[in-house]
């Protein structure tokens, strides 16, 4: 079972939180968390494969490049259907994002995504589920109750060009509400040339923007909300802050904090996991061009609580609705 966090979340990190959308939590996991994280995510990228949300997204860039379609072919029949984004990718003309580097020949890192590793992974699950992310999540939020939705996995290897595209996390959720967030759990020391970098504030935009494909600014074909701005060619017009991180630190986001990322150019390995939870406002509602969650397996209409055995209350728990009785 997952260790105690090693302290509270202070009033300064939850004003920062309200504030700015974005906190950085310093040693705030336990060490022995950590490390059961670690073989987690070494876990799913082991069995990436198997996974139907599991996906190279550095050949898949490649492929796009090149307009070989034909190579992705396989990848198709899992969480996204690959050909046919890969195909309005070529179509739209926009560059995949890559950092500067040696030209690829078959050398360099990937850049692997996962969604879903707690419903397949047990250590993974029963972090998200009995780890300090539900307390973490109702201090910095404000909620009475908390509920576990979902969950990623980020590993970018040593010489990883591929860059993650501005966006907001609250487009591919299907959700409504504002006490959504996101906790950033890294496994390995991350410099911040090559940590996240969050836009500080952009959750008060009042704005819902369409999701986009990560490797570029393509919107989904279909999707709602206005189209973000170009903030990875116009960083230095944008307040955007990142972290020099330490495994046990933690960063936590609002849903709607816009924010994306480099490549990992450097030559540490960069694995970190995306936890997300919700507090009392929270409301299911469907989004039908976000991505399809295969591993979700619900009965919830739009304007429901989303609480349920897929989306299990994680806070109180059990020992601190006895503390309270």
């Amino acid at each position: 079972m997952p260790a105690e966090q090693h302290r509270q979340v202070t009033a300064d990190e939850i004003s920062s939180y309200q504030r700015d959308g974005v906190v950085c939590l310093r040693q705030i996991v336990a060490v022995d968390d950590i490390q059961s994280l670690a073989t987690a995510i070494d876990q799913a990228v082991h069995t990436l494969g198997a996974s139907p949300s599991g996906y190279d997204l550095t050949r898949i860039r490649k492929a796009v490049e090149a307009e070989d379609l034909q190579s992705l072919m396989k990848e198709s029949g899992g969480q996204y259907n690959v050909v046919g984004l890969a195909a309005a990718a070529i179509s739209s003309k926009l560059p995949m994002l890559v950092d500067n580097g040696e030209p690829d020949a078959g050398q360099g890192g990937r850049f692997l995504l996962d969604t879903g590793v707690a419903a397949r992974i047990v250590s993974f699950r029963e972090f998200t589920l009995y780890g300090p992310g539900g307390a973490i999540a109702a201090a910095l939020m404000g909620s009475t109750s908390v509920n576990f939705y979902d969950d990623q996995i980020f590993v970018k290897e040593a010489g990883t060009r591929e860059r993650t595209a501005y966006h907001q996390d609250g487009s591919y959720f299907h959700l409504e509400g504002d006490q959504i967030c996101t906790l950033w759990i890294p496994v390995d020391p991350v410099e911040s040339a090559f940590s996240v970098r969050y836009v500080r504030g952009s959750h008060r935009w009042g704005k819902t923007y369409k999701p986009n494909v990560f490797l570029s600014q393509m919107s989904f074909p279909g999707a709602e909300g206005e189209t973000l701005p170009d903030i990875d060619g116009h960083e230095k017009d944008y307040d955007i802050v990142s972290f020099d991180l330490d495994p046990g630190d933690v960063v936590v986001h609002h849903h709607l904090t816009v924010h994306g990322a480099p490549g990992n150019t450097g030559p540490r390995l960069r694995r970190a996991a995306g936890v997300r939870y919700c507090g009392d406002d929270v409301r299911y509602r469907h989004r039908p061009f976000a991505p399809a969650q295969l591993h979700h397996k619900h009965t919830l209409r739009d304007g429901d609580p989303i609480c349920c055995e897929q989306f299990p209350n994680v806070w109180p728990t059990v020992r601190e609705r006895h503390q309270a009785a």
